[in-house]
């Protein structure tokens, strides 16, 4: 059975987006080139814990934050198509649990 990575408050049937390391380690190295090193340091945490096999809690205050990084970082001309559309899936996933007062939940 394949390892993917589930992320709370997705958009799939079961209200997650599920996505392989390898596709989270690609957004996660776009994201890392694209934003400056403060907006990065700041919303990197899930994706290193996810990248390690760890479980990790995003407060819904922080999922916030993270959502309107993840949407700036779509926005911007550099960032490929593909992963435009992987950085708005999370944002909105983000955006689901803070505006629902829960916890945003990443997991193997």
């Amino acid at each position: 059975m394949a390892i993917t990575i589930a992320v709370s408050h997705g958009s799939d049937l079961f209200g997650e987006e599920r996505r392989s390391p390898n596709q989270v380690a690609a957004i996660a190295k776009q994201l890392a080139t694209l934003l400056p090193s403060a907006d990065w340091a700041h919303i990197r945490a899930p994706f290193d814990a996810a990248l390690r096999g760890e479980k990790t809690e995003v407060e819904p205050v922080h999922a916030a934050q993270i959502a309107v990084v993840l949407r700036r970082a779509a926005a911007d001309w550099l960032m490929p198509t593909r992963y435009e559309r992987e950085a708005l899936l999370f944002a909105e996933a983000a955006d689901r649990a803070a505006r629902a007062g829960e916890p945003w939940e990443w997991s193997t």
